[in-house]
């Protein structure tokens, strides 16, 4: 597929803080938290899961405020220099109490919300940006003239131009739906997807956290099974997790380029798109090496 230009737009923007590696004692730290706040979404795109409700059903499903906060303060403690988004499995606008959970976050943080824009009102702009969010990207699925629909929005709530990014997705399924189509770990398969490389790195692992709506340290997001899990927030930190044997029994085979484990088997997606810096930072370090019980299974 060739990239439409707001993914190109959104890749950059990203790379400017995603790729700066900060360490934390002798390991670089994640530099890009995904969120998944909600469980419910109003759309059910072909490309994604949620296509079939029995597969994938809406359910009334949200993070909690106390979950939130536990996260911000630990960032802040931490000093965290990268990013947050949220974004995942649901429709981050349906979540009951997106303001209050925005507001959580110390100011410094860079804070994102991916959304498909249909609950979008130049008033929510002005609070989003008023409770702390640095930035709203808005996936346009219904055609060009959502584009003069969203501007209108935008310029009423009168916040600049680089405070939102407007990705075109309305195409049709021959070019790809115009974003960078994946099997979401083996359960989507529409499309002209792309082969599967068990040889291909992946270096999500290396610079990002995916968390649930309940806690759980997923795989990243492309997992929709939800089949791993390296802990909750709940439970343990963040730095925690992060330094976690089980983290590191994906981590390291994933950056060698050996997707042996499952969902990675299964996985079409291009991790490489962030991450390298990360990579070189973890292979100076002690701790990046094959876990004892690195068996080649899940």
């Amino acid at each position: 597929m060739t990239l439409t230009e707001a993914t190109r737009e959104n890749l950059r923007r990203k790379s400017g803080f995603i790729d700066e590696v900060h360490m934390m004692g002798d390991i670089p730290l994640f530099s890009w938290i995904d969120i998944s706040i909600t469980e419910l979404c109003n759309r059910a795109c072909s490309f994604c899961p949620r296509v079939d409700p029995d597969d994938y059903p809406n359910q009334n499903l949200h993070a909690s405020n106390a979950m939130i906060r536990r996260i911000a303060d630990e960032l802040k403690q931490i000093n965290y220099q990268g990013g947050v988004v949220f974004c995942g499995y649901g429709e981050p606008l349906l979540h009951p109490e997106l303001i209050n959970l925005c507001r959580a976050f110390d100011p410094k943080t860079r804070l994102e919300i991916v959304t498909n824009g249909d609950r979008l009102t130049s008033e929510m702009v002005k609070e989003l940006q008023a409770a702390s969010v640095n930035c709203l990207v808005v996936s346009m699925y219904d055609g060009p003239h959502q584009i003069e629909h969203f501007k209108k929005i935008f310029d009423e709530s009168g916040v600049d131009e680089d405070f939102y990014i407007l990705r075109d997705r309305w195409h049709s399924k021959e070019d790809e739906f115009g974003l960078k189509l994946t099997n979401r770990a083996g359960t989507v398969h529409v499309g002209d997807q792309p082969d599967i490389d068990p040889s291909k790195p992946c270096f999500y692992l290396h610079y990002g956290l995916a968390i649930d709506w309940n806690g759980d340290v997923l795989l990243c997001v492309q997992d929709w099974n939800k089949k791993v899990k390296f802990g909750n927030v709940h439970d343990s930190s963040l730095l925690e997790i992060w330094r976690s044997a089980a983290m590191q029994k994906y981590r390291f085979p994933l950056g060698r380029g050996e997707r042996k484990l499952l969902p990675c088997s299964q996985c079409n997606a291009d991790g490489t798109l962030h991450g390298h810096n990360h990579v070189e930072a973890w292979e100076k370090g002690a701790d990046y090496q094959a876990p004892e019980d690195d068996t080649g299974t899940a």
